[in-house]
């Protein structure tokens, strides 16, 4: 063969050679991309601040299963959580007298068995589909799944049974009252008195942290499987017409919730007593009316046909606005400081209702709108321990996922450009629309100024931050900043400008009385 052949020959091979990896690439792009909706946090992000994004107690699904410091008596606790949703189906027996104490638990083993072997035959159809919502190779089976998903389940159905004493004290509902509500009365044999989890608040407050991080989840159609065939079928079940969507909010709506607000009274009395385990409590999620309930009765109700990615997906579009229009050319960083803008004449005002995302800016009107202030309203905030991870999780979400609106990342956006210093942190929470739980207020700072770091803004809410820099920018704000920013910031500055002012007067007086005699 000549030496033009052979370098044909090695042409030819590697032509095909580079083809082949070209499509083995693309395939594998496919497979992991075009349905992929859990992820890894993307490393820029993950610098930040890591103990967001890490499980501390709990790992859910394949990404943390084999962390170290999740090795701990707790992920029994998965286990036992998984033999308590099975029983719960198992029938009751203790009216059975003709029965044996043997005999009894004999029968119980074999419907656990039955159901047991049910869910893992359904699991197994589903393994397919749940590794390709990870967008890495992962290695997960129908067991990962069904322990996982039956944890969750009963971890959310515990919190909702635990949590109705507590409401109906709260509301003043009497006993016979919620009898009427309920198919059954909570019996103490439901959930039992030594939980690990729920006998101790941090450890509950750390595993409702650790089930919205964005690593830490499971495909949202197993654990919906799960639920049609284990939690629809317990006897006389609690709301027995709730969907797995309900027990979610339930559990997160107190937990993430921004500030009540006294004056919305009436949004409050037109919520019957099993929309939040606080009616005062207007949380990010939109709370269940009874007209709702009727629509999910009947079957009229988008929310059966929703379609969630997991449980994070589940929350971040449970809070998301009706009105999801895109504004542009306009940047966050244009708009002064929340202390600019009050120097300029602006009035903070907490938004009553629901709605997270719900800004909206007015300019004042009327003959004297020179002597009154703009307003500025703002879907009120509280500042928790769990409230970086949270909105980190779901910028991450945002920035992973593609088809997610970035309404998180936009939020974060606008309260970034607000809060600069402690003095902007100050007037929010003067003002009502924030409350910061975190102690020192340099936390809170250092929270909103470091939540956008290495993140790509969403184009929402920039015609309401537009009209407020357009506002500031104005002949009598601008100067009405000036003016009190210069005299008025410190009680030092405002004494020495009275002071000044009055040196001026007596010396105006002076000159004026000087004129006069020389006349």
């Amino acid at each position: 063969m000549s030496q033009g052949e052979n370098d044909y020959a090695k042409d030819l091979q590697q032509l095909y050679t580079v083809a082949g990896k070209i499509d083995e690439g693309t395939q594998k792009a496919e497979s992991f991309f075009s349905s992929a909706c859990i992820y890894r946090v993307l490393e820029d992000l993950r610098k930040l601040n890591e103990r967001a994004y890490t499980p501390r107690l709990i790992a859910i699904g394949p990404l943390h299963q084999e962390d170290k410091h999740l090795e701990t008596p707790l992920q029994h606790v998965k286990l036992s959580y998984t033999n308590y949703l099975l029983s719960r189906l198992t029938p009751r027996m203790k009216d059975q007298l003709e029965l044996t104490a043997g005999m009894k638990e004999e029968l119980a083993k074999q419907q656990k068995l039955k159901v047991l072997q049910e869910c893992l035959a359904e699991l197994k159809t589903l393994v397919d589909d749940a590794k390709k919502c990870y967008a890495e190779e992962v290695t997960l089976n129908e067991e990962t799944m069904l322990i996982d998903g039956c944890f969750i389940l009963e971890f959310l159905y515990r919190y909702h049974i635990r949590t109705q004493t507590k409401c109906l004290a709260e509301m003043k509902t009497s006993i016979d009252d919620a009898k009427k509500c309920y198919a059954e009365e909570v019996t103490p044999d439901e959930v039992p008195e030594r939980d690990p989890i729920f006998c101790n608040d941090l450890t509950l407050y750390t595993v409702q942290r650790d089930l919205v991080l964005l690593e830490n989840q499971i495909p949202f159609f197993v654990l919906e499987k799960l639920f049609r065939l284990i939690v629809d079928q317990i006897p006389k079940r609690l709301n027995n017409n709730w969907l797995l969507p309900d027990y979610v909010g339930w559990c997160y709506n107190e937990r993430m919730s921004p500030l009540p607000n006294s004056d919305d009274s009436s949004s409050s009395s037109a919520k019957t007593w099993y929309c939040s385990p606080r009616d005062s409590v207007l949380g990010v999620f939109r709370c269940t009316t009874a007209a709702e309930k009727e629509e999910v009765q009947s079957g009229n109700s988008d929310r059966r046909t929703a379609k969630y990615y997991h449980i994070l997906h589940n929350l971040h579009e449970g809070c998301l606005p009706h009105d999801q229009t895109k504004q542009k050319n306009f940047s966050f960083r244009e708009m002064p400081s929340a202390s600019e803008l009050v120097y300029a004449g602006v009035k903070f005002v907490p938004v009553a209702g629901n709605d997270m995302f719900k800004f909206k800016f007015s300019e004042p009107k009327g003959l004297f709108w020179w002597c009154r202030r703009a307003r500025f309203e703002i879907p009120p905030l509280s500042i928790h321990d769990s409230t970086e991870s949270y909105l980190r999780n779901l910028i991450a979400l945002e920035h992973s996922c593609p088809g997610v609106s970035r309404h998180v990342s936009s939020y974060a956006g606008v309260m970034d450009t607000l809060v600069n210093t402690d003095k902007d942190i100050q007037v929010l929470e003067k003002a009502g629309v924030l409350r910061n739980h975190l102690g020192a207020t340099q936390d809170a700072t250092d929270l909103f100024n470091n939540l956008c770091k290495e993140i790509v803004f969403g184009d929402y809410f920039l015609d309401t931050c537009s009209k407020a820099t357009e506002y500031s920018k104005r002949f009598w704000p601008k100067n009405m900043a000036h003016v009190r920013r210069t005299y008025f910031d410190s009680p030092w500055t405002f004494i020495a400008f009275v002071v000044g002012f009055i040196a001026f007067v007596i010396s105006l007086v002076g000159f004026v009385r000087d004129s006069i005699k020389k006349v």
